[in-house]
Parts: C-alpha cells; structure tokens; sequence
C-alpha cells in the first residue's frame, strides 16, 4: 500500500468512483469529495492506493476557520476492508493535525456504523465529555448523520 497527498488535479476522478462505490445512493457526496485541497478550513488529505487503485481517502478540516478543533473524516472501499488501511490513513493525518497545532480531533458518524466507532476507539478517540458537547454543539452537529455518535481525541 502506498499513502499519497491528495492532489485534485491528478485525483479527482478516482476519488469519485471510490466514493461512489462507497456511497452508490449519494453521488453528491461523491462530487463534495473532489475538492481544492486548498481551500479555507482543509488541512490534509491522503489517499491509500493498491496496485494502482485508489482504495481509500481520508481527511482533516478545521470545523470553523481559526478553530482549534479538525474533525478527521476516513472512507475505504468495500472491497478493502478489514485491511488496515483506515488505520493506516487516519495515523498519517493525527500526525499532520500535530505538527499544524490542532487540539482537538473529531469523529462524527453515524451510530450504526459500528466499523468507524471501533476505528476511532484504536485510534485513542473517546466519549467526549458533556461539558465539550455542550458548548461546542453547534460545531458538532451535522444535519447529513443521523443518530451521530462524535468521538474525539486531545492532541
């Protein structure tokens, strides 16, 4: 496996049909996905590639500008799970949200998703407390994940 920055240029169409796969009931998602890595708020993108297929993406956006809070987003391919490669690409984007001064990174997903919770649990994500829920709400939540669960970890 090889792990490469996101360039749009180059990846814009694999990154597509790899959210398409993912996700074949949401091509929106899979248009959002094609994004200027260098936009306001975007801090790092991966993308894990085996033999020449893009098999995973993962990233970190600030949650507002001059935020000291990222949430950290990982996708991969049906056909590659259970490999590894979500773990892999999320540690490479933790140590990129240290080296830019995040405090604080973010999962939000939906409850069902019991992969991603468990993903997030080795990667040293935890519960965050009420008191963080609270008066970070409006960050938080997210009108596109139903019954989210949001785990976060200090930097």
């Amino acid at each position: 496996m090889i792990i490469k920055d996101y360039k749009q240029k180059e990846m814009c169409k694999v990154v597509r049909d790899l959210f398409l796969a993912i996700y074949p009931k949401k091509p929106e998602l899979a248009e959002r996905m094609c994004f200027d890595e260098n936009m306001n708020r975007h801090i790092a993108t991966k993308v894990a590639i085996i033999n020449n297929k893009v098999v995973g993406q993962a990233n970190v956006f600030l949650m507002k500008e001059g935020s000291e809070i990222a949430n950290l987003g990982y996708h991969v391919h049906p056909d590659f799970h259970k490999k590894g490669i979500g773990k892999k690409l999320s540690e490479e984007i933790i140590k990129i949200a240290k080296k830019k001064r995040i405090k604080i990174l973010l999962i939000r997903t939906d409850g069902k998703n019991v992969a991603s919770i468990n993903l997030g649990k080795k990667l040293g994500f935890v519960k965050p407390p009420k008191e963080f829920l609270e008066k970070n709400r409006s960050l938080i939540e997210h009108k596109n994940i139903k019954n989210m669960v949001c785990l976060y970890k200090l930097l």
